[in-house]
């Protein structure tokens, strides 16, 4: 019932969403510059072919402070987001389209805006901009700092998985303004803010019917101040509002859904300054939605991560067979049903997500959903499935109660080495690459840098085992490499060829960072 909360960004002015592979990359046409108000413009953006015909449009004096905001390859057929408007800060230049999209220009500046790139729609979703455009654009934040580039490359909204909070695995119908504001707060003083959860997003039941001009309403006993409130309290503490919704005509959990509405609820989430949309298939039959409210938050202009989940029942809908075409309508899609707090339900969808690999890049991820660190398992399998997590390159949405976590969950949370991997900008999703014995797996994912690896040693056995990573088996040269343990953030130095855990434990992983040495 639950999907994963996303929100695309369209940096204050224009968004995109739609997410695109990479490797059918285009030039694109109509890079424009737009300058913010309070400083000198930012510079220009890079990593797209030039786009051409662009106009240039200026927005008050230039703002201060704006750095280049850097794309990746162009990816194909999508929509392009323009910049947002300025509060103080400096303007960015855009770069080229992806073909088939039209032209993005300069990310959105002021508080929490940042162009962000395309992904998929599921609960806990949000728009962001379309993977296909190239050079991404360059707006600055409140006070000057320079936001980060446009979809389909590196840095932006969705340039890595989100990080952030779903009250849904552990609160499920129960939302409440008091509970969001504790979460938000122990974000912060946790330190796991500083660690890069940003999204404190809300799950079902937070609604309450409609108006009589058809407007979404919350459910004043659980949210007496409103949404807009709430939603000015999170982003006060510097992190950012995510909500959940629905195409069907109720909520997975029975409350008021979104069909007829679509282009309205749009409006109405953007006029609360959420930052990231869960659309949840929940029983519709019109899985044409998913696309009509990707084109809805396009048009509200502002940045909103968008998550779909277009997966109901027990069964699957992925790329490329899934009718939704993810990879262009979104920035994040389910890849299979809820998961819970247990050991077969997270290396089931560890291995429903293992031949999807190709899917995954910056601005369009694939989602086994929350995770469920903290809530029942053992420490050794909670330390395997955030590992996992972050070889796949998933979001890290935490679903316990962060206000009462003991320490070791926070420590395997926090631990800045395993989220490094996860939010590599590079953006590649790990593979497995090799089994050298029943129900032990080796994985691989390849991070920015040369000849640079995180590796997992997987144990899905029932007993403790030693294994052996070759460098043959992911791809570095032969010869001597250094090698870190990341759970245990420390450095073991060099080793030839293979590096060998001698205990793994039963359920358990070894995550290392293995460089081959200049």
């Amino acid at each position: 019932m639950k999907g994963s909360l996303s929100l695309c960004a369209i940096a204050a002015a224009w968004f995109a969403v739609g997410c695109s592979d990479s490797t059918n990359s285009a030039g694109g046409t109509g890079g424009s510059t737009i300058t913010g108000k309070g400083g000198a413009a930012g510079n220009p953006g890079t990593g797209g072919n030039p786009g051409t015909g662009g106009t240039k449009a200026t927005g008050g004096s230039p703002g201060t402070g704006g750095s280049p905001g850097t794309g990746g390859s162009p990816g194909t057929g999508g929509i392009k987001a323009t910049g947002g408007s300025a509060n103080g800060g400096s303007g960015g230049t855009a770069g080229g389209t992806g073909a088939g999209g039209t032209t993005a220009n300069a990310g959105n500046t002021g508080t929490n805006d940042a162009a962000v790139t395309g992904g998929s729609i599921g609960r806990d979703s949000g728009v962001g901009t379309d993977g296909s455009t190239n050079g991404g654009t360059a707006g600055a934040g409140k006070g000057g700092s320079a936001g980060s580039a446009g979809s389909g490359g590196s840095g932006g909204l969705g340039a890595t998985p989100p990080m952030g909070w779903n009250s849904w695995n552990q609160f499920g119908c129960s939302p409440s303004e008091s509970l969001i504001k504790g979460v938000a707060d122990v974000m912060v003083s946790s330190g796991m803010a500083t660690a890069g959860y940003e999204y404190v997003n809300i799950d079902d039941c937070w609604m309450s019917g409609r108006d009589a001009s058809g407007n979404l309403q919350w459910d004043t006993s659980k949210f007496p101040a409103g949404m807009t409130a709430l939603g000015e309290y999170i982003h006060g503490k510097g992190l950012k509002f995510g909500i959940y919704e629905t195409p069907s005509g109720t909520t997975c959990a029975g409350k008021t859904g979104g069909s007829g509405h679509i282009d309205q609820d749009a409006k109405t989430f953007a006029s609360w300054g959420v930052d990231y949309l869960k659309y949840d298939h929940c029983r519709t039959t019109d899985m044409t939605s998913f696309a009509k409210m990707h084109d809805a938050l396009v048009a509200t202009n502002r940045p909103i991560f968008y998550s779909i989940n277009p997966v109901y029942g027990s069964g699957s809908c992925v790329p490329p067979n899934c009718t939704v075409d993810e990879l262009k309508v979104c920035n994040m899609w389910r890849i299979g049903f809820d998961i819970n707090a247990s050991w077969g339900s997270f290396t089931g969808l560890i291995d429903t997500d293992r031949p999807l690999a190709q899917y995954a890049g910056p601005g369009h991820w694939n989602d086994p959903d929350m995770l469920e660190v903290g809530r029942g398992m053992s420490a050794d399998e909670d330390r395997s499935h955030f590992g996992m997590w972050a070889i796949l390159a998933a979001p890290l949405i935490t679903g316990n109660d962060i206000r009462s976590m003991s320490a070791t969950t926070k420590a395997i949370l926090t631990n800045a080495d395993v989220i490094a991997v996860d939010q590599d900008p590079l953006g590649k999703q790990g593979t497995r690459v090799a089994t050298p014995g029943s129900n032990l797996e080796v994985w691989s994912k390849q991070l920015s840098g040369t000849n640079t690896r995180a590796v997992a040693l997987f144990n899905r056995s029932g007993s403790a085992a030693s294994m052996t990573v070759k460098w043959t088996d992911i791809g570095i040269p032969a010869g001597s490499a250094t090698v870190r343990d990341l759970y245990a953030q420390k450095d073991l130095g060099a080793s030839t060829d293979s590096y060998t855990a001698t205990s793994v434990p039963s359920h358990g992983i070894v995550m290392l960072k293995i460089v081959s040495a200049p």
